[in-house]
């Protein structure tokens, strides 16, 4: 972690924040970081003056803010140039007002420590990388009602096309097309959509025939001809549409770099894609032109995440191996042959995919792993009983914000704040418990995936429960994704069935949380087993989790093929031997799949007894045959016993001449390649005539 100098600025809000911030200030000037602690009544008054000055003359790096954030507008118009990292804190409605003295000023020294490791390591990390996309200007506007509006509204910047059901007024700005979306394919910039529709209003010249020629009165005239939902599809119009305007059923491509869409229905197929934008009503859809007008023409869209495929277990040799980062919600990891393909432009940055992949092949870049790590290490120094931590959805932040304002009491949690818990996986759930954790609770947002989540969740508390860690019928693990007073009667009522961890005051152990998830969670398993010292007899067989016992039989021949295509390290050669280690393997099933002897056989299991272990085993090492010649140990049993199948099912085939026959290519067999080559050579000679020859 590189050197920086910090300012921490605290306020009192005019001592109404029940916090010793005396107490808060001591602690804090022993932090190396620290080059200033400020303490004020008023600092969104008078105190600014005083922040910009230290940021001057000390030549500070970040500064934060422990106050409330209902004036963080004024403080960042303020600070805004000065190229400082600002971060703030809400002490007010998240501690002072919300917990007893004592309880707000530790959570208030935990949550600034967290922030000063947050700040030191984020400004440690390189600029986000940026993808350049070239958006355009064409648009493409779903809806009816006022969907006309909105695209009318767009016309003036944008290439705009309505598609709707219903046309009460024609507008010649807009390409206007009668119909209903079947398939979205492509990107931001280059999306292609599928429609269908039964009138082509351009080649239409509204004679009125189709009306008069319909028996079920299905065609209807408003600025254009629509057919309703009493079409029977009779084909009575068609007959007499002059221009051949109408065709049941016809398939047009629009062409659009956005798209935006109003409709009621929450769960529209394609809505989670990057540029297509979903509003409920004609409001919400006029804040949302906004933002489609600003992502237009030439773009910069963040890489949210960097990738070393070549660790990637999805497949190798066309054979398909790993899926747990399936399937994206936003369609950015997608499967080509035996490969994941990653599609840049889609990605959004929740995370999801960082928290399933055992092997951590995905990193976000803003926000890597060691940095939420710190985080949890500095929250969970606070000196409380009981020590819980709350892993919460950003937006969440405001969230307790209402909830302090009302000042409802509610435990003492330790707040972390994360874009989303898609991202979290396991292992920050058992870090906190290595941590000094008494509890954890993780409070997802709409956008959550609670499926991926509670199976995560679960592997948290099996682990918890084979250290004997878990509190018999109850659990120390807590998924919430209610409003906020919901919430909090949750929260309460299982802050009071916890009791202290046995191994919240044990001595902390070192775990380098850089490395990948799978090497992590192995370190942690490990921890749980020294300090509890109970060894695990917990297993779950077919479990959906990546972990799976390999075995091998005798039919193997060693070629290597299991051994080659592992991707991590699970299986490896040693000599004659094929060794095993348990808690690599992440059940892609590869090995399985190259071995052309079938001799492999995959079982997913996860048995923590053998999580603990700390070396692998062997578990093929065939039974050599010696050469015929120089008796050297070169061959297995079983590669042997194959390759005179081989030989046998070819006896009685016509050979050319010169060849070796099924027997004589038997009996070279038995010896080693050295060897091989002057046995064959005299046997050669010997059927040319030639004596002599050794």
């Amino acid at each position: 972690m590189s050197f920086m100098r910090l300012g921490i600025f605290l306020c009192s809000c005019n001592n109404t924040i029940d916090i010793d911030f005396k107490n808060v200030k001591k602690g804090l000037r022993k932090d190396k970081e620290v080059e200033v602690v400020e303490l004020h009544d008023q600092l969104c008054q008078g105190g600014l003056d005083y922040i910009i000055d230290d940021i001057r003359r000390l030549e500070l790096d970040g500064i934060i803010i422990a106050a409330c954030t209902e004036k963080k507008h004024i403080f960042e118009r303020v600070i805004y140039g000065f190229g400082c990292n600002t971060f703030f804190l809400n002490v007010r409605e998240h501690c002072g007002w919300v917990h007893g003295r004592k309880e707000a000023t530790e959570k208030a020294k935990s949550m600034i420590k967290a922030a000063i490791s947050y700040v030191a390591i984020e400004s440690a990390l390189p600029e986000p990388k940026k993808i350049a996309v070239n958006v355009g200007y064409d648009v493409l506007v779903i809806g009816d009602g006022g969907a006309i509006e909105v695209a009318k509204s767009l016309s003036n910047l944008s290439n705009v096309h309505l598609l709707t059901k219903n046309v009460q007024e024609w507008c010649d700005d807009i390409a206007i097309h009668i119909g209903e979306v079947k398939g979205i394919s492509g990107n931001i910039g280059e999306f292609e959509v599928e429609i269908e529709k039964n009138i082509d209003v351009e080649r239409c010249i509204s004679c009125g025939l189709c009306v008069d020629a319909c028996p079920k009165n299905a065609i209807r005239y408003d600025a254009a001809y629509t057919i309703g939902e009493g079409c029977d599809e009779c084909g009575d119009c068609i007959d007499v549409c002059p221009t051949g305007a109408i065709e049941f059923h016809n398939r047009e491509v629009i062409h659009a770099g956005q798209i935006l869409v109003i409709t009621k229905d929450k769960e529209w197929k394609w809505s989670t894609q990057f540029g297509i934008y979903t509003a409920a009503d004609y409001e919400d859809a006029l804040s949302k032109a906004l933002e489609l007008v600003s992502n237009s023409g030439e773009i910069e869209k963040n890489k949210y995440l960097d990738l070393d495929l070549e660790r990637c277990a999805s497949g190798r040799s066309e054979l398909i191996g790993c899926e747990f980062c399936l399937p994206c919600p936003y369609d950015a990891i997608r499967r080509e042959g035996a490969k994941m393909i990653f599609n840049e432009i889609r990605c959004q940055g929740c995370g999801l995919c960082c928290a399933l992949c055992p092997l951590s092949v995905p990193q976000l870049q803003e926000y890597p792993n060691h940095l939420r790590y710190s985080q949890i290490e500095n929250l969970l120094s606070a000196d409380l009983a009981p020590k819980v931590l709350l892993f919460a959805c950003s937006e969440h932040f405001e969230t307790l914000n209402a909830i302090g304002r009302k000042k409802i009491r509610y435990p003492t949690l330790l707040p972390l704040f994360v874009p989303c818990i898609d991202l979290l996986s396991e292992t920050h759930i058992l870090s906190a418990f290595e941590l000094g954790a008494d509890g954890v609770i993780l409070w997802g947002c709409k956008n959550s995936h609670l499926e991926q989540i509670e199976s995560m969740v679960k592997f948290a508390r099996m682990t918890l429960s084979a250290f004997d860690l878990g509190l018999d019928s109850r659990e120390r693990v807590l998924v919430i994704s209610d409003s906020q007073f919901d919430a909090v009667e949750k929260i309460e009522d299982f802050v009071k069935e916890l009791s202290p961890s046995p191994i919240r005051s044990m001595e902390r152990e070192k775990i380098d949380f850089t490395k990948p998830k799978r090497d992590v969670l192995l370190e942690l398993i490990q921890n749980l087993h020294k300090k509890t010292k109970v060894h695990p007899t917990l297993i779950e067989e077919n479990t959906k989790f990546p972990f799976a016992d390999v075995a091998i039989d005798s039919k193997c021949t060693i070629c290597n093929a299991c051994v080659n295509l592992c991707s991590t390290n699970a299986l490896s050669k040693e000599g004659n031997k094929i060794n095993f280690v348990y808690g690599n393997c992440i059940a892609c099933g590869l090995c399985e799949r190259a071995c052309p002897e079938e001799a492999v056989t995959l079982e997913r299991a996860l048995d923590f007894s053998r999580l603990v272990e700390q070396e692998g085993k062997t578990i093929v090492e065939p039974e050599l045959i010696a050469c015929a010649g120089c008796g050297k140990l070169f061959m297995s049993r079983s590669a042997f016993e194959r390759i005179s199948e081989l030989l046998k099912e070819r006896e009685g085939e016509g050979k050319g001449k010169g060849e070796l026959g099924v027997e004589e290519q038997l009996e070279l067999l038995r010896y080693c390649e050295e060897c091989r080559a002057s046995k064959a050579v005299e046997w050669m000679y010997r059927k040319m005539g030639v004596e002599g020859v050794s």
